[in-house]
């Protein structure tokens, strides 16, 4: 049985450099940052309207000349596409602006032959520019993540010591340290490296990274008062303090504290960061919050990770895929989106594929539990009965205990295979009790449907009862890999909705009929609150 991702917590995300420079997160935090270039909605469309009335060159530059705006970019890519396909006047020029247009719209993919090309062309030419100027920090950086991502830990680290020899009271250099420590397993110097440093007492984004790899580390956080008090008086914009708030929101929700962990996190995402809203998009339903106003909606599109989560609660497989590959090529290093990637292909039935990828990702990452548990299952499944048995016997050598109950389900998966069908049984129910006991009932019943999916499958005979059992457990606990099993199973869609808490908006609109005005009040609402109440203010005194 497939492992399900770790508990996720707000530590750094390590982009390419290039993704983080188009952050909130390379502010100083005393000078104010310049606005991002906006250009007037209304003046782009007449200019692409002057081109469809005369799709030529000149026009067709006008349109163009609007690439500097972000959000315009994926509509101009559109019209850059349509111009190329209808073979419309453009110059050699333009052509070539045409292709960085689409290439940086594109989702990045390293799937294909094409992407791996461009990441071995990538390296090359990071390997120039060190030549030329050993001392470029940012380059260092961007070539230790490939290194690491390759499997090559030691150049990884050589390289991003540079880095940080070179830039000891960088930000960025900081935070992406103290990830490489954190995927190397080193909680605690990660946590020791931003806790030390003197700024992260001042800097609200040392802080947010203090207080969550203090929670991986298991350890007693030294900033997170500091940063309640921080977040109470300070006065610098929600973009910089949006970390913080999320992270000392994690910890009041965890700690049980559900008022003020709200509180937080409609702070935390009034101006968020991709990393605070994925973190939100977990966070946020555990404590019932509705997710999907729309300023939420806009920062989502921000994060390939939060898109990936939101397109999994929507039964979206096939955005799901797009999201958690653009995922993968923004932090290739990383097991997240390759175990959710691994668990997705293994609940279409495409195990070679689920395969492919937990192997790719044990590059990266040899020891991650995660994807030991995939790499077992994807065996079993494949009937490559011998090698999953020696996995999990490395796996269980190194003490990875908590694994167990999955691989007490992939032994049963092996035992139906071989025919062994009172011993699957066995198997199969001991991993499902020993989730009960746990309190993981949804795990229990995604692993009952994995049993009676193989079970059928491989011919057992109790499988059509067992079919029953999975459907009505799967129903009482559901998921959305729960599901996809029993539609794999019925070979029908199987209506089974999941559970809908009451939930709180972070925000209401407020209409007074006296004033006749419409305000928007901020905070965190009662459940099932009306996104627009009605309000009437003090009419106005009268003059005498």
């Amino acid at each position: 049985m497939k492992s399900s991702l770790p508990k996720r917590r707000l530590i750094p995300r390590w982009r390419p450099v290039s993704k983080t420079l188009e952050t909130t997160e390379v502010e100083s935090i005393v000078d104010q940052p310049s606005k991002k270039l906006a250009f007037d909605r209304d003046v782009f469309n007449d200019t692409v309207d002057s081109w469809r009335s005369n799709p030529t060159a000149g026009h067709l530059g006008d349109v163009i000349a609007f690439s500097p705006d972000e959000e315009l970019r994926p509509a101009i890519a559109r019209i850059v596409d349509e111009a190329v396909q209808k073979g419309l006047q453009a110059s050699d020029t333009q052509r070539s602006i045409f292709a960085e247009v689409r290439e940086e719209v594109a989702d990045p993919d390293d799937t294909h032959l094409g992407g791996r090309l461009a990441t071995q062309a990538r390296v090359a030419q990071l390997r120039k520019e060190l030549l030329v100027a050993p001392d470029n920090v940012l380059a260092l950086l961007d070539m230790a993540q490939l290194q690491l991502a390759a499997g090559k830990q030691a150049a990884a680290k050589r390289y991003l010591f540079t880095a940080l020899n070179l830039a000891p009271n960088g930000r960025i250099v900081l935070r992406t340290a103290a990830r490489f420590f954190v995927h190397l397993g080193e909680f605690d110097r990660a946590h020791s490296l931003i806790s030390r440093h003197p700024a992260a007492k001042d800097d609200p984004w040392l802080m947010a990274s203090e207080i969550s790899l203090a929670q991986v580390a298991d350890r007693e956080s030294t900033l997170l008062n500091p940063g309640r008090r921080l977040l109470r008086s300070s006065k610098r914009p929600a973009r910089q303090l949006a970390e913080l708030a999320g992270a000392v929101a994690n910890r009041e929700m965890i700690d049980g504290s559900l008022k003020e962990a709200r509180g937080l996190l409609r702070l935390a995402l009034e101006q968020p960061t991709d990393n605070v809203v994925a973190q939100a998009m977990i966070d946020g339903r555990l404590m019932g919050l509705n997710m999907e106003e729309p300023a939420i909606r806009r920062a989502v599109t921000q994060s390939a990770e939060a898109l990936l989560l939101q397109a999994w609660m929507a039964g979206d497989e096939v955005a799901s895929e797009a999201h958690a590959l653009r995922w993968h090529a923004e932090e290739p290093f990383s097991s997240r989106p390759l175990q959710f990637l691994t668990t997705l292909y293994s609940l279409q039935g495409e195990y070679g594929k689920a395969l492919d990828w937990v192997q790719r990702g044990l590059i990266a990452d040899p020891s991650d539990a995660g994807l030991i548990s995939n790499l077992s299952f994807s065996q079993a499944a494949l009937g490559e009965e011998a090698a999953a048995e020696a996995t999990m016997k490395r796996s269980r050598l190194v003490g990875q205990t908590w694994l167990e109950p999955y691989f007490k389900a992939t032994e049963g998966l092996v035992a139906l295979r071989r025919g062994q069908f009172d011993l699957a049984k066995s198997l199969y129910r001991e991993a499902e009790q020993t989730f009960l006991k746990a309190g993981q009932d949804s795990t229990a019943a995604l692993c009952l449907a994995h049993y009676a999916k193989f079970a059928a499958e491989c011919g057992a005979p109790d499988a059509e009862a067992l079919k029953m059992e999975a459907e009505d457990r799967v129903r009482k606990a559901p998921t959305i890999d729960g599901i996809i099993i029993l539609d794999k199973l019925s070979k029908r869609p199987v209506s089974i909705p999941l559970e809908q808490e009451e939930q709180r908006r972070l925000s209401q609109w407020v209409f007074d009929p006296i004033s006749n005005t419409l305000t928007q009040r901020l905070g965190v609402t009662a459940r099932n609150a009306p996104g627009l109440v009605v309000e009437p203010g003090m009419p106005p005194k009268r003059k005498h």
